[in-house]
């Protein structure tokens, strides 16, 4: 393998932190219980985050400086989100890591998979 990475380990990819950013990045301004609906519509269901998971990791996110968000002076009060440059640097690393794993890991191991049970009697 001579991809840059190939000599690192192969951490768990923050698949919540690349549906919020993601979302945010196309959609900004909108509120936390917008993006759980946008997220749960876009797993057709399968994923459906409690408000205390979206919320923390909203919170995690403006922390890290991935996205900013601002409170709206009327109405609800309810709280925008927007993503800024260095959430779209984050989101494009998560994006090269998904794709080397998909290439060089997943499709690989699904072919072997494939062909191990073809072998089978």
């Amino acid at each position: 393998m001579s991809s840059d990475n190939s000599h690192r380990p192969l951490e768990p990819l923050p698949i919540v932190r690349a549906l919020f950013l993601t979302f945010i990045q196309a959609h900004p301004q909108s509120t936390g219980y917008s993006l759980m609906k946008a997220i749960s519509s876009f797993t057709d269901g399968e994923l459906k985050l409690k408000s205390g998971t979206a919320y923390t990791e909203l919170r995690r996110l403006e922390k890290l400086g991935f996205v900013r968000s601002a409170q709206e002076e009327v109405g609800r009060k309810r709280r925008g989100y927007e993503i800024t440059q260095a959430g779209e640097m984050e989101l494009a690393q998560i994006a090269h890591q998904m794709r080397f794993r998909i290439n060089r890991v997943l499709n690989p191991l699904l072919a072997l998979m494939e062909s191990l049970n073809s072998k089978s009697p």
